[in-house]
C-alpha cells in the first residue's frame, strides 16, 4: 500500500513538471522580438502623431527612423531637430520642404 502511494506521488510530481515545461516553452515562443516591438512603437507614434512615443524607443537608429517617419507624416520639419547629426537633420528637413 505504501509503495502504491509513493509511486502515485512520484508520478504526480513528474507529470506536473512536464506540464509546466510545456507552458514555459509556449510562453517563450509568443514573446515578440525587439524588432517587432520597435516596429509597433513606430506604428503607434504615427497613428497617434505623438513624438513622445519615439523617445521611448531604445535603439538610436530605430528612434531616429521614428522621428523621420513622423516628421514626414506630419509635414513638420521641426521634428527633425530631434535627430543627432547635422547632415541627418538637413536630410530629414529636405525631405519635408
Amino acid at each position: 500500500m505504501k509503495n502504491k502511494i509513493l509511486i502515485i506521488f512520484i508520478l504526480s510530481i513528474f507529470l506536473s513538471g512536464c506540464t509546466m515545461t510545456g507552458m514555459v516553452v509556449k510562453e517563450v515562443e509568443e514573446v515578440p522580438t525587439q524588432e517587432e516591438r520597435d516596429q509597433s512603437e513606430i506604428s503607434k507614434a504615427l497613428a497617434e502623431k505623438d513624438i513622445s512615443v519615439c523617445y521611448s524607443i531604445q535603439s538610436q537608429h530605430v528612434r531616429e527612423s521614428c522621428f523621420i517617419k513622423l516628421a514626414q507624416a506630419m509635414g513638420d520639419a521641426s521634428i527633425c531637430d530631434n535627430l543627432l547629426g547635422k547632415s541627418l537633420k538637413q536630410s530629414c528637413k529636405a525631405g519635408i520642404e
